[in-house]
């Protein structure tokens, strides 16, 4: 029997590594993505927080100059907010962007082994038919002596 030789490996390994490549990009974007948000979370609570710090100041009659500043502050947290959202949307489209990347990665790699499993079925189909054709033969040949024997 001879050995089965897929005649596009290097083709499908290709895929394969291209698919695993995708993947890694992929959960690094993904973790990113993830840090990012808490980091977002984190401006949100310090913001409520300093909110209510500012609140406070308010009604306890701090000076004007520690409200003013204290706004400024806030306004400038607001600012660095905004900045940390459009990074946030920004990961977040890049993030779909790779999980298309490995979508496409996935289906050519998965192309591929359905290529090599047919391939297979066709090699051992035609092996499993040379046997037959073998055992056929050797059977023939026998008879046939059986035959000139008699």
């Amino acid at each position: 029997m001879s050995r089965f030789v897929f005649n596009l490996e290097p083709l499908y390994a290709y895929r394969q590594r291209t698919e695993e490549l995708s993947q890694k990009e992929f959960a690094e974007v993904n973790l990113r993505l993830g840090a990012e948000e808490r980091r977002l979370t984190e401006m949100n609570e310090l913001y409520k927080a300093s909110s209510s710090e500012m609140d406070g100041l308010k009604e306890k009659g701090a000076p004007v100059a520690d409200i003013e500043m204290h706004q400024r502050y806030l306004q400038g947290l607001k600012r660095h907010m905004k900045a940390q959202e459009e990074a946030v949307v920004h990961i977040r489209k890049l993030l779909e962007k790779k999980r298309a990347e490995l979508i496409e990665a996935s289906r050519n790699t998965k192309v591929m082994e359905i290529m090599k499993e047919r391939s297979l079925s066709a090699h051992n189909l035609k092996e499993s038919r040379l046997e037959q054709k073998e055992a056929d033969d050797l059977t023939s040949a026998r008879l046939r002596r059986k035959g000139n024997e008699n």
